[in-house]
């Protein structure tokens, strides 16, 4: 819906939610334990590794009796908890009963080296770190660098690995809760006080952290509630839960899903044989993903093995999804009756852009609550259709800002409020947007711009290319090189040739490969599918020393 006053053409506004932002709650705890409340003893979430479940009645008892604890040990408002494990249950109950605190989760990817974990835990500061049995020794080799670290639990094991650390289950409050329904959070100012951080995917740098208020959040929660209303999934279906909860996407799935009354059926990782068989176990009905895991359902054979024929809907964000690869898992799971694709940053808390239905390619029209505009990255000019520019956001889900970085925090948010995601794309006649790509992955070759993910796309049509991701190198004369770093299909032959002339055949010359192919065994990615195109340039420049 485009706002038709002149000073603002081209500005486009999703539109309002019929769900109220507050809810009449005065904290992101109160809504929590609102929700909790109302959606009783039926099953909340299911871990699909050990069949573990719990209600949500259940997991209200037992994050307020964490929220106790936290309480008699001095965990405040405003400190810093930090949350290091793969999915699992504990996740949920120890940021809830810190949301209830009005303390601040921080949500951290247990795969980090011990330099990035260094990096952020002396940035964000945490009081406490809660940490499981597969990063706990990178934690404790730089724990000591941190003076805030007052605290490290261990949860998911049964002996203590260092004389510093409390396991899980010992921290439990031992009085029994007499009832979780006179526990209310204490009010707070909600689009001042941070609720959540997390962290940048660090692609082009190190990772920066992202606060969301309470406020920012409590909009997320009331747009996905607004949007259940017209979403056609019973709501007795399940939902897979693999995309990691330490990622935005990951944790506001969660969230909506505990608030909103979705069961969800968990993985901790990706391994293809566990993914399709929990499909098919459990009868999964939806699925949010991130693009190679699309790319893996249209092209992998093992995906013929098994029944999956309850899955009707896929979500896909986080990456670029091309329309070849969105035409070709259709064609092979023929009752997908929605690929819904996304569009959004840390920054803005989640979606910015969603497509239903409508044009494969696009990522849709704007999502309600969000004003978006396409600007000159070089003028700042709002632009029209069809010409492409840096995409710009505005409106309740828009992050504070970074923690102690208010000159990065200046350089994204503009004095007028608008959010500039570093993206490129442009929108159509009909109101529905395109992303091109990052800004600063845009390769220039002879003063012509190659966008990488136009290029992944042409090569992951390829059936004997199982993964694909393209950079720029550096060259005197032509400024950058088009190279792609591509994955063989298991058991396929692919020359370096066959990958140049693929491309040479569907794309104009200024897109060919100029810089060559490198076949490789994976492509370097975020845990939330990104690819990350510096490691792929460092590999490029140890080669040539």
């Amino acid at each position: 819906m485009m706002n038709n006053s002149k000073k603002e053409e081209y500005v486009f506004y999703g539109g309002s939610t019929e769900e109220s932002v507050e809810a009449g709650c005065r904290s992101l705890g109160e809504l929590i334990i609102k929700r909790l409340r109302e959606n009783g003893d039926d099953v909340s979430y299911i871990d699909g590794l050990t069949n573990e479940s719990i209600t949500y009645s259940d997991l209200l008892e037992q994050s307020v009796r964490l929220a106790n604890r936290f309480h008699r040990i001095g965990i405040k408002k405003n400190m810093m908890i930090a949350i290091m494990c793969e999915n699992r249950l504990e996740l949920p109950l120890i940021a809830f009963a810190a949301t209830y605190m009005n303390a601040i989760p921080i949500l951290l990817n247990p795969a980090y080296t011990s330099t990035e974990l260094e990096h952020v835990l002396k940035l964000t500061q945490p009081r406490a770190v809660f940490v499981s049995p597969i990063a706990v020794k990178t934690l404790l080799s730089v724990a000591n660098t941190v003076p805030s670290i007052k605290m490290i639990t261990l949860i998911g094991a049964k002996e203590r690995p260092h004389k510093r650390v409390t396991l899980f289950r010992e921290l439990f409050d031992r009085n029994k809760l007499k009832s979780a329904r006179t526990f209310t959070p204490q009010p707070v100012s909600l689009k001042d006080q941070v609720a959540l951080m997390v962290l940048s995917s660090g692609t082009t740098g190190l990772p920066k952290a992202v606060q969301l208020t309470h406020y920012n959040i409590m909009a997320v929660l009331a747009y996905i509630r607004d949007d259940l209303k017209t979403f056609s999934l019973s709501p007795t279906s399940l939902g897979l839960a693999l995309l990691p909860f330490f990622h935005i996407y990951g944790y506001m799935i969660l969230l909506s899903a505990c608030c909103n009354k979705r069961t969800l059926v968990s993985l901790p990782k990706f391994e293809p044989k566990l993914f399709l068989s929990t499909i098919e176990k459990y009868k999964i009905a939806s699925a949010a993903l991130v693009p190679p895991l699309v790319v893996f359902l249209a092209k992998h054979p093992l995906v013929e093995k098994y029944d999956l024929s309850s899955l009707v809907a896929i979500s896909c964000g986080a990456a670029p999804l091309s329309k070849e690869v969105e035409d070709m898992v259709q064609k092979r799971l023929p009752n997908l009756l929605l690929i819904r694709v996304g569009y959004g940053l840390s920054e803005t808390s989640l979606g910015v852009l969603t497509r239903n239905f409508g044009k494969p390619g696009s990522v849709g029209k704007v999502n309600r609550m969000f004003w978006v505009k396409v600007v000159d990255p070089d003028t700042g000019k709002t632009l029209g259709p069809n010409q492409v520019g840096e995409i710009c956001a505005k409106g309740p889900m828009v992050m504070k800002g970074y923690l102690k970085n208010d000159q990065e925090t200046r350089s994204i948010i503009d004095q007028d409020g608008w959010l500039h995601t570093g993206d490129t794309g442009y929108f159509d006649e009909d109101e529905d947007f395109y992303i091109v790509d990052r800004i600063k992955d845009l390769i220039k070759y002879r003063g012509f711009q190659v966008p990488p993910a136009e290029v992944e796309a042409v090569l992951l049509t390829n059936s004997k290319i199982k993964d694909a991701a393209v950079i720029g190198v550096k060259d005197e004369v032509n400024g950058e090189l088009p190279m792609a770093f591509v994955v063989a299909q298991p058991g396929v032959e692919l020359s370096e040739k066959e990958v140049v002339d693929w491309v040479a055949s569907q794309l104009s010359k200024h897109k060919h490969l100029h810089g060559g192919v490198r076949i490789i065994a994976e492509i370097p990615k975020t845990a939330s599918g990104k690819i990350l195109r510096r490691e792929l340039r460092t590999m490029v420049a140890k080669s040539k020393l």
